[in-house]
């Protein structure tokens, strides 16, 4: 692939990411709107409830799917494919049922806050769907469809909501916060299903049980460390949110979460320009092509530093007028919105080591990079909320990437004999393959 067209298709991919993200913009301002702080709050806690429990549901797969079975179909492996996709829907339902069963005992004996047991009902409910469109999503990325990777979720899911919100500001009509809720869970379960349809029947098996070529055995331990993999890389802000959540007040929980959520949208800008450049990269080291995977690391890391920076300058400059948007109260969340962005600058000088480190087979390893950072995040929450509250989630999210980028870099130049950040992108030692 070509530094133009890998430009181009960055710019196609973030577009669309944008065009949803203008769009769950304008939706959240509405929202804010609509409903009091407190509400807001309720609503941003179960939305991370559904993409933490969701998460959970897929496994771990999503992540392997956008690394192994690129290496399948580049080895015309059909088979293998086939045998992948059958460990991924098993071990995927099996999840899903011992969660539901967890979640009927926590709701009926766990002594919950109505905010709190009202958000995690509203999550649980809605994370089926999610966690379809998470499956779904992996495996078009795998296939280079990468438009049915990306428009369903961040366009259509979105863009619903926001003509429902809309009518109802246009109408003078309140909905509540139940009515939105049941809005917000319909619509995912319609563009889960439909994404599902689009990308065709053969990535669901006729059956569960193993066939000549049994996986599950092999990928459950990978596909299970790669949970807390995902959840730091990509679910973030919502583990950010429902952490929040523990030591705010609700309405402080709102400006969290629309200050994390604004800095999530920069950090796509990392996430989909690696995510698009996987199947090449796993072709190329599979093929031992490391001028090609010295190439494709070096040119991903340059565009991905290069658009957070500009996030960055942009929150410090024109930060308090984003937020005011929301609302005079929000304005509060301005330096906490730089230095989320800040933390994004760091995961995006992270690189590819994560990737790299999962093509290679250390998804484990990996793991424990995400869990060092967990780690250092609730210590910063513990520490730093109580006394500045917004600001200190804030702190400890930064302190959190930078910990978890640095240990990232230590471990792919420990296990898999190189780096994929952007200090290490102009010396990709190892030839790909070896």
């Amino acid at each position: 692939m070509s530094l133009w067209r890998m430009i181009l298709m960055a710019v196609n991919l973030v577009g669309v990411r944008f065009g949803g993200a203008a769009m769950g913009l304008a939706a959240q301002i509405l929202l804010a709107r609509l409903l009091p702080q407190t509400e807001v709050g309720i609503v941003l806690m179960g939305l991370s409830t559904a993409a933490i429990v969701s998460l959970l549901m897929t496994a771990g797969y999503p992540s392997l799917t956008m690394t192994i079975l690129p290496r399948y179909y580049a080895l015309g492996r059909a088979r293998l494919a086939a045998a992948f996709h059958r460990a991924l829907w098993h071990d995927s339902l099996v999840v899903t049922s011992l969660l539901a069963l967890v979640g009927l005992a926590i709701y009926f004996w766990a002594p919950l806050p109505p905010e709190l047991r009202t958000a995690l009902v509203f999550g649980c409910l809605m994370a089926p769907a999610s966690s379809l469109i998470r499956i779904t999503s992996s495996i078009a990325n795998s296939k280079r469809r990468f438009q049915l990777s990306y428009v369903p979720d961040f366009i259509f899911r979105p863009g619903l909501l926001l003509v429902f919100l809309s009518t109802m500001w246009v109408l003078g009509v309140e909905p509540g916060l139940l009515t939105v809720i049941a809005v917000i869970i319909a619509i995912t379960f319609a563009v889960a299903s439909g994404q599902a349809v689009i990308l065709g029947r053969d990535i669901f098996p006729k059956t569960l049980k193993a066939g000549l070529h049994d996986l599950a055995p092999a990928l459950r331990g990978r596909a299970a460390s790669m949970i807390i993999v995902a959840a730091v890389a990509m679910s973030f802000a919502d583990i950010v949110t429902l952490i929040g959540g523990l030591f705010l007040a609700a309405e402080d929980v709102a400006e969290l979460g629309i200050a994390i959520r604004l800095a999530a949208l920069a950090g796509f800008v990392t996430q989909a320009t690696q995510n698009f450049v996987l199947p090449d990269l796993s072709e190329a080291i599979v093929k031992g092509n490391a001028k090609l995977a010295r190439s494709l690391i070096l040119r991903i890391n340059l565009i991905a530093i290069i658009a957070i920076a500009g996030c960055v300058l942009g929150a410090a400059v024109f930060g308090p007028l984003v937020l005011s948007v929301f609302g005079a109260d929000y304005t509060a969340a301005h330096w906490p919105l730089v230095l989320f962005m800040l933390s994004q600058l760091f995961r995006a000088a992270g690189g590819m080591n994560q990737h790299l480190l999962s093509i290679d087979g250390y998804q484990s390893r990996s793991a424990w990079a995400c869990i060092v950072s967990l780690g250092v995040l609730v210590a910063g929450a513990v520490l730093l909320t109580p006394a500045l509250g917004v600001m200190g989630m804030a702190l400890a999210v930064l302190a959190a990437d930078i910990v978890w980028a640095a240990v990232l870099g230590f471990q792919a130049e420990k296990y898999a004999g190189y780096r994929g950040d952007i200090f290490a992108a102009f010396s990709f030692r190892k030839a790909a393959g070896e």
